[in-house]
């Protein structure tokens, strides 16, 4: 008796395994054929396999979700910004698409999970619906031999029955277990996946909203942004016609002369203040060619000839021609004697030096003599040379001295005879000027030229305007906003640029205050408030190569010329520098 129950319990066991297995296995027959566990034979590890495969679904759908959630993101970025590419929402709308493709794969892995399911939810329902029928024998069977088993009397049947149904109940417990669990989950991941597909369809929407947007606002920004151009470049035009007009009063490329003008203090005003700052410039009003008259008055007082003097500066000798007109014409007086016409030559002093007069008479002549030859008139200004109808009347002696000596001679060779009061020390082809070392021993110094060395800070030489700054000092503050103004010069934009002009009321315009200016300055990395030295280098071909400051930012190199068209647009008043060749000064 106590050896049979065993063999029943071990055969109940078997039995009810194998029911299981079958109805699994048959289960797994019926699956999809995309379903990679359906081959595997063992129960435990094919609903491992099953599970794995959940758990990746599971992966996809989070995977999806963070996909869709930086989607978004992105979208809000850009919906925040005021400039978006094309490009940038070709890439959202690409992050769609792909999102688009992994959630098809997805849904058919649901499609999958969904039919292995519907077979599995069938077995599961068998199962419950045999339980249901829970009694195989009656009361009379309970106690006698069943007709398939033979063996068994009812009793002993009943109790392997017992056994069988137990054990049988264990395991499709489990079973209906799993396909519970296997029927939550795949409701759970279709759920999300619906509403991942809703989030998406409401990404795509939103994608949609913004390129409307943005297309919206780029038209009405490309059409507002087209006027403002409109109106910027007028703006920018009548600044720049501004700074034009300031460069060509303060950096002046008149070639003015020494003439018969009333002479021009060198005496250089006091700062006002210290420390000062002051540019000085060596000579004005020049082209840098041909004689430098108060150089050729040096080099007379210094015993040079009229003929060493024209050699000197225009590197030919003097020549008498027998065949030397005796007219030339003049603008507003018609033919007029040539000798006369010198006469009334108003360039230089006729209480200067003998050889100085002479060297000019033949300059004249030669200048003169050029306009004969192209066959028009000569002109009575400085863009000619100047002439004087009533010194041509009435000519000072000493003048009409030299024009008389010097008749019929003129510069040798093709030669354009220029010339201009002061050249600074340095002309072009010819070299510097002076006997000995520059600047004490230039020429033009010797000859107390007053643009020797002169701060400038009227209007010009014959015109002494101030424009309401009667000096030509600067304060510390000033200059730090000059260097200010050549940082927004050089990195600026052409909008920037425009604002650079003197805050005198005179000048007009839209200057920066020197805050704005610093202000701009400091955006470009430098923001100078104290300027503690100044020097200049200087190039063997006569002009300021350099000039270098020391600051709070630190030593500062600026070229020459550079410094000069900014200083000049920026300096208060008519400060300026007037030649290529200047020098700066700070006193304290």
């Amino acid at each position: 008796m106590l050896s049979r129950p065993n063999k029943t319990s071990n055969y109940t066991t078997f039995m009810a395994t194998i029911l299981i297995s079958t109805g699994l296995l048959i289960l797994s027959q019926n699956t999809n054929a995309k379903d990679k566990c359906k081959d595997i034979d063992n129960k435990e590890e094919q609903i491992k396999c099953y599970e794995e495969k959940e758990e990746e679904t599971k992966k996809k759908l989070a995977s999806t979700r963070e996909k869709i959630e930086s989607t978004q993101k992105t979208i809000q970025d850009l919906s925040n910004q005021l400039n978006v590419t094309q490009s940038e929402l070709q890439d959202v709308q690409n992050s769609i698409d792909e999102i688009i493709n992994e959630l098809e794969l997805i849904k058919e892995n649901l499609e999958d999970t969904r039919e292995k399911l519907a077979d599995k939810i069938d077995f599961r329902n068998n199962i419950i619906r045999n339980y249901s029928k829970r009694s195989i024998f009656n009361d009379i069977e309970l106690f006698l031999p069943s007709e398939n088993n033979q063996n068994l009397n009812g009793f002993q049947a009943s109790i392997w029955l017992h056994a069988f149904n137990k054990k049988l109940n264990d395991e499709s417990l489990k079973v209906i277990g799993i396909l519970n669990s296997e029927v939550t989950q795949y409701e759970t991941d279709k759920a999300d996946t619906e509403e991942l597909k809703e989030e998406l369809e409401n990404t795509q929407a939103s994608l949609i909203s913004l390129q409307n947007d943005l297309a919206y606002k780029k038209t009405n920004e490309e059409k507002e942004a087209e006027e403002l151009e409109e109106k910027e470049n007028g703006y920018e035009e009548e600044l720049e016609e501004l700074q034009d007009k300031i460069l060509s009063i303060k950096a002046s490329m008149e070639n003015g002369t020494v003439g018969d003008y009333e002479k021009v203090s060198a005496k250089t005003p006091e700062p006002p203040f210290k420390p000062a700052f002051g540019a000085f410039s060596y000579g004005a009003y020049t082209h840098y060619k041909g004689m430098s008259q108060y150089g050729a008055k040096g080099r007379a007082k210094d015993g040079k000839d009229y003929e060493d003097i024209i050699e000197f500066y225009y590197k030919a000798g003097i020549k008498k021609k027998d065949d030397f007109p005796s007219e030339i014409c003049v603008q507003g007086y018609g033919n007029m004697d040539f000798q006369k016409y010198l006469y009334g030559i108003a360039e230089m002093p006729s209480d200067w030096p003998e050889d100085a007069l002479k060297a000019q008479a033949i300059a004249a002549r030669s200048y003169a003599y050029r306009y004969y030859k192209n066959g028009t008139c000569i002109c009575t200004t400085q863009s000619c040379q100047v002439f004087l109808k009533s010194k041509s009347d009435n000519p000072p002696s000493k003048w009409k001295e030299a024009v008389d000596d010097t008749k019929k001679k003129i510069i040798d060779g093709d030669v354009v005879a220029y010339y201009s009061s002061t050249t600074g020390g340095y002309i072009e082809n010819v070299g510097w000027d002076v006997n000995g070392n520059w600047p004490g021993d230039a020429y033009e110094k010797k000859a107390d030229s007053p643009w020797f060395y002169k701060a400038w800070y009227t209007k010009s030489y014959n015109d002494s305007s101030t424009c309401d700054h009667d000096h030509p000092w600067l304060t510390e503050t000033e200059m730090a906003d000059i260097l200010n103004s050549w940082v927004v010069y050089t990195k600026g934009s052409s909008n920037e640029k425009s604002h650079i002009s003197p805050l005198s009321d005179c000048w007009g315009g839209d200057p920066y205050s020197p805050d704005e200016m610093a202000e701009k300055a400091d955006k470009y990395g430098y923001k100078y408030t104290s300027v503690s030295n100044v020097d200049i280098e200087i190039s063997n071909n006569g002009y300021t190569s350099e000039v270098i400051f020391e600051t709070n930012e630190g030593t500062v190199r600026i070229n020459g010329d550079t410094f000069k068209t900014v200083f000049n647009l920026r300096a208060p008043g008519y400060v300026s520098i007037r030649s290529r060749l200047y020098d700066l000064e700070r006193r304290d």
